[in-house]
């Protein structure tokens, strides 16, 4: 179940979250392991794997996206990990992003 909670209500990080702004795959991996959920939010509302992709740390997404995390979640603005990943430019990340079925017909708030 994903840890979801109203605007504004100060989610903070997760260590999931740390190690993947950070790139640290090996934490990624070790935290998975361990069963964290892969889909909680920060007080954004971006799961780890938007922050993967806007800090483009392209293991940590893969390791994430292989252990099933959900690339459809929208964060508090209704943007997905592929909005951000084609914000940045980054074709390798949204390929992979694609390659796992991400929504290419989401909308965001304009």
């Amino acid at each position: 179940m994903r840890s979801r909670a109203v605007p504004g209500e100060g989610r903070a990080r997760t260590a999931l979250h740390l190690a993947c702004t950070s790139g640290q795959s090996p934490v990624v991996a070790l935290l998975i392991q361990r069963k964290c959920d892969l889909d909680a939010c920060d007080e954004d509302g971006k799961t780890a794997l938007i922050k993967a992709v806007q800090c483009r740390k392209e293991a940590c997404v893969t390791i994430l996206l292989e252990h099933g995390a959900d690339p459809d979640l929208e964060d508090d603005f209704q943007n997905t990990a592929l909005h951000y990943a084609v914000l940045a430019g980054d074709t390798s990340i949204a390929a992979e992003l694609l390659r796992y079925n991400a929504n290419i017909e989401a909308i965001n708030k304009v």
